[in-house]
């Protein structure tokens, strides 16, 4: 289904839950930087990138933090499993720039409260660590 098609009310009560979400992060994080789709900070010690969809409504959270020896097959090797093993989200070595980064998408059926918000940020935080871990080990 295409967004025009949807009725005017499911397009703006869309619009709202992603609006809401985005509120309440700002309430609730020290937000460094933003634009019109996504809000960046510091959570732990990883570079966090929030963006959102009132298309769908989603909310995508990115974290990432600089890593050594980016580009060596073993590290690659190590995303490939860890990917496997990751039913939320992926984990990603930019080789580049030297970071890893892991990056989850959930749903915003309903308006996100700080508690739920920080339950799926921690978990994302407690697999990006996960892979990390792993990697930085390698």
């Amino acid at each position: 289904m295409d967004f025009y098609e949807l009725s005017k009310e499911e397009q703006h009560r869309r619009q709202e839950i992603a609006a809401h979400a985005r509120r309440m992060i700002l309430e609730h994080l020290a937000v460094e930087d933003q634009d019109e789709t996504s809000l960046t900070a510091v959570y732990g010690d990883y570079y966090m990138q929030i963006s959102f969809s009132s298309l769908h409504p989603l909310i995508v959270i990115c974290l990432a933090k600089a890593i050594s020896q980016p580009g060596s097959p073993k590290k690659q090797q190590m995303v490939n499993r860890l990917n496997l093993n990751s039913v939320l989200g992926s984990h990603a070595i930019n080789q580049e720039v030297g970071c890893y980064s892991y990056r989850t998408t959930h749903w915003l059926d309903t308006d996100l409260t700080p508690d739920r918000f920080f339950e799926i940020l921690n978990r994302c935080a407690d697999e990006a660590a996960r892979g990390y871990a792993m990697l930085k080990a390698a």
